[in-house]
Formats: C-alpha cells, sequence, structure tokens
C-alpha cells in the first residue's frame, strides 16, 4: 500500500477515486462528451508521484496531456453526512 506525508507523518493510502470529464474544455478537446453525472473511477496507487520524483513519459507515445489534479484526503469515516459538516472529514 502506498503512503504520501502529511504535515511530516506517513499516510496509507488505500483507495484513490477519480472524478473525470468534468471539465468542458478538456473533455471537448479530446472529443469526449461531458457527462449528465460525474464519471467515477479508480486509479492504482502506484500513480501517486512524490515530490521531487521525476515524472517518466512514455517512449511509445507523443500524445502526452497534462493536467492539474486536486487530491481531498478523507481522515474520517461516515454515512449520509450533512454537507455543512463534509469538510470535517478531510484530513
Amino acid at each position: 500500500m502506498a503512503e504520501v506525508k502529511l504535515e511530516g507523518v506517513d499516510v496509507r493510502v488505500g483507495n484513490i477515486f477519480c472524478i473525470g470529464r468534468n471539465y468542458a474544455a478538456h473533455a471537448a478537446e479530446l472529443g469526449n462528451q461531458v457527462e449528465q453525472e460525474p464519471l467515477v473511477f479508480l486509479k492504482p496507487t502506484s500513480a501517486l508521484l512524490m515530490t521531487g520524483q521525476p515524472i517518466h513519459l512514455p517512449d511509445y507515445s507523443s500524445d502526452v496531456h497534462h493536467e492539474c489534479e486536486m487530491v481531498l484526503l478523507v481522515g474520517k469515516g461516515g454515512v449520509d453526512i450533512p454537507a455543512d459538516q463534509a469538510l470535517s472529514h478531510l484530513a
């Protein structure tokens, strides 16, 4: 299992849930439709890149796109969390 540092403390990363095709301009650039509902998918923890690690581009392709990802670390579980309390579950 992968680990990241949060304020100097090692934190295990169990699952990486992603939301895709939510940026209309990028979806249009790639010729993809913008979904009516969020497109949820998973990434392996091997997709994590730690600060200072090099980015390796594949030799077999020159079709490389860059994106900026926002990561939210859920630090506390829950069910049916009211919207006004949701941020208190983030680490």
